[in-house]
């Protein structure tokens, strides 16, 4: 009988590109902040085996590159100092618009752009799980 296969504990953790712990605790903003291009890297990974936007024959700079001018959008959001109270008070993102807008003209309908930005929240919402242990919950009141 065969040996039991050990692996060592550092080859079991998933890869850490810029997702080292820092030592301090961290808000959103900070966390999305240090962790940008590991998340467009994700982003661009899950859109790639996405068939609903795949069929676009796009270069991997023609989809990502509206991701960190909206990734700084979202930040600057998080660090102002009051949420809106209507509709009406809030900004609108320049980034987006302008990525909408691209979108229409690389041939997307608009069900693709709902498909694409749901990827990007999952995306972003899986980066801060990642980051739980260094968010400072006290940021968030």
């Amino acid at each position: 009988m065969a040996a039991p296969l050990t692996v060592p504990i550092a080859e079991m953790t998933p890869h850490s590109r810029e997702k080292s712990r820092p030592a301090s605790k961290e808000s959103f903003a900070e966390i999305l902040t240090r962790c940008k291009t590991s998340l467009i890297e994700d982003w661009l990974t899950r859109t790639k085996k996405t068939s609903e936007l795949n069929h676009l024959h796009l270069s991997d700079s023609e989809r990502t590159g509206h991701l960190p001018r909206l990734i700084d959008d979202l930040v600057a959001r998080l660090c102002r100092p009051k949420v809106p109270d209507k509709d009406s008070d809030a900004i609108a993102s320049p980034a987006a618009i302008e990525h909408g807008s691209l979108r229409r003209k690389q041939g997307y309908s608009s069900a693709m752009l709902i498909h694409e930005s749901r990827i990007l929240q999952g995306t972003i919402f899986g980066t801060l799980h990642e980051n739980l242990s260094t968010l400072d919950f006290g940021s968030l009141s």
